[in-house]
């Protein structure tokens, strides 16, 4: 047994009402100081061609530099499409939007949930969005046999082949996409979309990120401070913690930072008690459903289950519309009392080389095999269910071949016109709820509305109040007042 391993398991073996957010704080004197961030450094701005497609919508292509440092030099061309406004008589301008990720191509998702949108939205904005580069139609990265490649394995049991197979896809990448790879990272796409405000006339911008998108929205809004004039940050990522954490954080990776994990675990407590109060109505609700749980996870770690039983909930826990089949595939599960044993074999997230591409330059994470070894015995105690899936979560990007010069990590406060919009969800397993808070505090002028609902992002957990509140803002730019909550559209097992 490897000294590494034979440490680990010794360690392993020892071991709801509505809250208001803090108040911001004033902009710092350093943030104030701070020097200017790199802006588009004179880049052209691209002339758009807009031509049908997909129906109703028009496209585009948008010419933007790979660099920004060489604003003349090399270009990539992006994807880009727009849902004209419905009433341009009353139009107000551009609408953009990213729909998370990262990975996530805009053009599609456009296309995808655009009818969703209210009426007044369509009608008095055109709504825009994009392929980032590196993503889809844009300047694609290429990682030949990345996206075939088996999963790492377990990272307790073979901690140094699972580290060897994590950094595959870097390394296809790297021999795939060349220089291309360092500059991905979301700076670079919010100076981008910087050129494409400017490409559709508009004077100011205004923007909806879900998930991902907020750190989009988070860099731009302080890359591009005197440029905004409506933000929604929906499903919101804690900004400092997902660029480089607070001190003492260095040896955490991203989703520990964000505590995830803490996340995921409220959640699953949420649907054991909506499952008991439903009744007959939850297949997992006779008894104690929190116990019975334990029971299933018990006999899940006693072999090598516990990686499909948790990639089950984790995947449920996005969308509480899934709850009732869960409650289902628990209910038809074998379980054990008792103590679960020490797992070995715990669910480890992978990700898509486009994903990677962008996450592993944005963030920070640690960089030693020991460093995970060490916090996967801490977290596995803390958080017996969730806990190593967040420590390994971002795996994929130790060693990453690249990294982006120009990517940006503060201040995140810089001065704006008007506030922003930041709206979460109370039980959300991906952005918790004090991500959102802790960014309207460093944002300095964020505005928290609370959907007391579950699942990620209001696309999972649609509310009509949320809707409405977001329209009046978006139109009006009247931001609600802090501490206000909605309702979700449906709760779960009715």
């Amino acid at each position: 047994m490897k000294p590494l391993l034979a440490a680990l398991l010794l360690l392993l073996a020892a071991c709801s009402a509505p809250q208001a957010a803090p108040a911001p704080p004033a902009p710092s004197p350093a943030a104030a100081e701070a020097p200017p961030a790199l802006g588009t450094n004179g880049a052209a701005v691209p002339a758009l061609r807009w031509t049908p497609c997909h129906g109703k919508f028009q496209c585009a292509a948008a010419s933007v530099p790979l660099s920004y440092r060489e604003p003349k030099g090399t270009a990539i061309t992006l994807s880009v499409i727009r849902l004209p406004a419905g009433d341009p008589g009353r139009r107000l301008g551009s609408l953009f939007f990213n729909f998370g990720g990262p990975g996530t191509d805009g053009v599609g998702e456009l296309t995808r949930f655009a009818d969703r949108y209210p009426d007044e939205l369509r009608a008095r904005f055109d709504l825009v969005s994009f392929d980032p580069r590196g993503i889809g139609g844009s300047a694609p990265v290429s990682c030949p046999g990345a996206d075939h490649a088996p999963a790492p394995g377990s990272p307790l049991r073979q901690p140094d082949a699972f580290f060897a197979a994590s950094a595959a896809p870097g390394k296809a990448c790297a021999a795939g996409s060349g220089a291309l790879l360092s500059h991905l990272s979301t700076a670079n796409v919010a100076r981008d979309l910087e050129l494409l405000r400017q490409a559709v006339g508009d004077a100011t911008l205004n923007f909806y990120g879900y998930s991902y998108g907020t750190y989009l929205g988070g860099t731009y809004a302080n890359l591009f401070p005197d440029k905004v004039r409506a933000m929604t940050l929906d499903g919101t990522l804690d900004l400092v913690a997902n660029a480089t954490g607070k001190p003492g954080q260095e040896k955490e990776p991203v989703d520990v930072r964000a505590d995830v994990a803490g996340a995921q675990q409220q959640e699953l407590d949420q649907f054991f008690a909506v499952c008991a109060a439903a009744g007959p109505k939850c297949a997992f609700s006779g008894g104690d459903p929190k116990a019975k749980f334990a029971g299933v996870f018990a006999r899940a770690s006693r072999g090598t289950g516990v990686g499909s039983l948790m990639k089950t909930v984790d995947s449920a826990l996005y969308q509480s519309g899934r709850w009732k089949r869960l409650a289902q595939t628990l209910a038809a599960m074998p379980s054990d009392s008792g103590a679960a044993s020490p797992v070995l074999d715990p669910y480890v997230p992978t990700h898509s080389p486009a994903f990677l591409a962008v996450q592993c330059v944005d963030s920070d994470n640690p960089a030693s095999p020991a460093d995970y070894a060490a916090l996967a015995a801490r977290e596995s105690a803390r958080q017996p269910y969730f806990g190593l899936g967040s420590v390994f979560s971002m795996a994929q990007c130790v060693g990453w071949p690249a990294h982006d010069d120009d990517r940006y990590t503060g201040p995140w406060n810089r001065a704006r016109k008007n506030p922003i919009l930041v709206l979460n969800n109370r039980f959300d397993p991906a952005t918790p709820l004090h991500n959102a808070q802790a960014t309207a505090a460093e944002l300095g002028d964020g505005r928290v509305l609370v959907v007391d609902g579950y699942g990620h992002t209001s696309l999972d957990a649609p509310s009509a109040c949320a809707s409405a509140a977001v329209v009046r803002y978006t139109t009006d730019l009247a931001a609600p007042a802090e501490g206000t909550t909605c309702a979700p559209d449906a709760v779960p097992f009715s």
